[in-house]
């Protein structure tokens, strides 16, 4: 078996999310002063367990469901820390709901992973962004990809002013009650 089919095995036996995430594990694991390799990842079960926890916090805020027939992708409101007038992180939500995110992630989806996003459900509603998928590889594929892009200020504020300006978004800021 050549390198890339056992690759390829390996993707269809812990997901591909998980298969993006061993180089950035190992990173992690090397600035902590822990040298491993790739393949004590795949065939070591202490170093896998170590490599699965690390995993399952990497994909936070985001949190996954299982839903008897499908798994759903969840960010919830408390979660959201992009203002999407001014542009920027903060601490506490003030212009921004499940739409703008739903619009934000589908776009990123669709354009950077489009094999999953072909196979992702959205269902965001105000106080939520939420996507369901039929397998749990893709949920923690998808989880793990938004987590990354969440985390990446700089990414995220670009993708807000293009998804802003693509579809017209206007917030009603001045209203006064």
């Amino acid at each position: 078996m050549s390198i890339l089919q056992e690759y390829e095995e390996i993707e269809k036996i812990i997901g591909v999310g998980r298969v993006r995430a061993t180089d950035k594990y190992i990173k992690h694991c090397s600035e902590n002063g822990k040298e491993i390799l790739y393949s004590d990842i795949v065939y070591k079960e202490k170093e896998y367990e170590l490599f699965d926890k690390w995993f399952q916090e990497e994909m936070k805020p985001f949190q996954i469901t299982d839903l008897d027939n499908c798994y759903s992708v969840t960010l919830w409101q408390d979660f959201f820390d992009y203002d999407w007038v001014e542009e920027k992180k903060i601490k506490q939500n003030k212009y921004g709901d499940g739409h703008c995110y739903n619009d934000a992630f589908n776009h990123y989806l669709r354009t950077e992973f489009k094999e999953l996003h072909k196979r992702l459900k959205y269902d965001s509603e105000n106080g939520m962004f939420c996507v369901y998928c039929n397998d749990i590889k893709d949920a923690e594929e998808t989880a793990y990809e938004l987590s990354c892009l969440y985390k990446n200020e700089d990414k995220m504020i670009e993708l807000i002013k293009f998804i802003k300006e693509k579809l017209g978004y206007v917030f009603d800021c001045d209203v006064k009650m």
